[in-house]
């Protein structure tokens, strides 16, 4: 037996209606510009390594300001125009012009959070004519050179923080907001956003996180699904079951996901324990919507018959 909860979770305002997507949050390495990281790109100029801060980093035993510290430290001060002159070499993603130009002209705002170094975030955004640009400064003394330190604006671990105040000065809700990020790092932006997409995923967790996922490194694959600037209707229907082998039949009976799905609707499994979930994402309107939960309700009632009468057979020996 299953039950199920949040049949039809619709993004909703305080007039009934549904919420239109309204701005366009980008990660910056990896997705507009295509490097893994800033940070690790000075480092490879320099020949300097800062893994083991990094990993102090990851498991809290030091704080983002401090090991941003330590990544400017390994430099030794250079003159900023040095630095300047590395990241000015980080190419642009293939088709991340035409992608903001595009998106622009559908009338989304367009902004970068990222972890990285704002010399970079505001060249990306000065040439690409993006609204708004989050990240993080790098420290000049009047001798052109480094100090040595840093201003936090974005945390790595923290990008949804920039996230709502950034909503809340546009005057939106963040739910509003769609998302596109290649890492974990990008998973609590994707929590906090209407629509989160995983552009050329660096691993199976943000995969997992994502409404949406694009490969490759064509930023203009994620534009058949934002140019016009339509609804987006999510839910996430669970099936809780008596064992984890059920469960498993279950996913199995329902995957492997959106290989035979049309375009505008996503539909994503996963398995915990002992229930099932199914996440549901169009933009083909709430119609869609129900129509694909009634489909999902029988296939699945029907693969239920058939493990009670196999598992009948079974016990009947």
């Amino acid at each position: 037996m299953f039950v199920y909860e949040n049949l039809l979770h619709q993004r909703k305002g305080e007039t009934g209606e549904i919420k239109k997507m309204k701005m366009v949050v980008f990660d910056l390495d990896g997705v507009l510009v295509d490097i893994d990281s800033s940070w690790k790109m000075i480092h490879k100029a320099f020949g300097v390594d800062n893994e083991v801060n990094f990993q102090k980093h990851l498991k809290k035993e030091i704080d983002f300001e401090e090991f941003m510290r330590s990544d400017i430290r390994l430099w030794n001060k250079p003159k900023i125009d040095k630095i300047k002159k590395i990241l000015n070499r980080a190419p642009l993603m293939s088709g991340a012009i035409e992608t903001v130009k595009e998106l622009k002209k559908a009338g989304y705002k367009i902004a970068i959070i990222s972890s990285g170094i704002s010399i970079l975030a505001e060249r990306v955004k000065e040439e690409l004519g993006i609204d708004y640009a989050y990240s993080n400064k790098l420290l000049v003394g009047s001798d052109g050179r480094l100090t040595g330190e840093g201003v936090e604006e974005v945390s790595l671990l923290k990008k949804n923080i920039v996230l709502k105040k950034m909503s809340e000065t546009e005057g939106i809700d963040s739910k509003q907001c769609v998302t596109i990020g290649d890492s974990k790092y990008d998973i609590p932006l994707f929590i906090n956003s209407g629509l989160s997409i995983a552009f050329n995923p660096k691993d199976d967790l943000v995969r997992e996180a994502a409404d949406l996922v694009i490969e490759g490194t064509d930023l203009r694959k994620i534009l058949p699904w934002l140019s016009n600037k339509r609804e987006i209707t999510k839910t996430e229907l669970y099936f809780i079951y008596s064992s984890i082998k059920r469960a498993k039949s279950i996913v199995r009976s329902i995957a492997p996901d959106n290989l035979k799905t049309p375009f505008g609707l996503i539909i994503k499994t996963r398995r915990d324990v002992r229930r099932v979930a199914v996440k549901i994402v169009t933009i083909k309107g709430v119609e869609t919507l129900l129509s694909t939960i009634n489909d999902l309700l029988s296939c699945i009632q029907i693969a239920e018959e058939v493990l009670n009468i196999v598992e009948g057979n079974t016990l009947g020996g």
